[in-house]
């Protein structure tokens, strides 16, 4: 579990420095992890800190820095 973490937030923190302009600092790679995590157990409108002072809700740091690519598949599916 440890090492799919490692590479989750290698793949994260490749994402906000190279795939939005100007690069996301570093120190938002927790929090998007965090995100993450909270979307994927269907927690969206958790409330979080980001490192800027804002709070938002897990759904909009996902939408915000463009984490869709990093969720769970639903595999309910209709």
């Amino acid at each position: 579990m440890a090492v799919e973490q490692m590479q989750q937030e290698q793949a994260i923190r490749h994402h906000l420095q190279y795939n939005h302009y100007p690069p996301v600092h570093e120190s938002f790679v927790p929090v998007a992890q965090k995100a993450i995590e909270l979307v994927n157990k269907g927690e969206y409108s958790t409330k979080i800190e980001m490192p800027n002072g804002r709070v938002l809700s897990a759904a909009e740091i996902v939408e915000g820095l463009h984490l869709e690519s990093f969720l769970e598949e639903d595999e309910g599916g209709d």
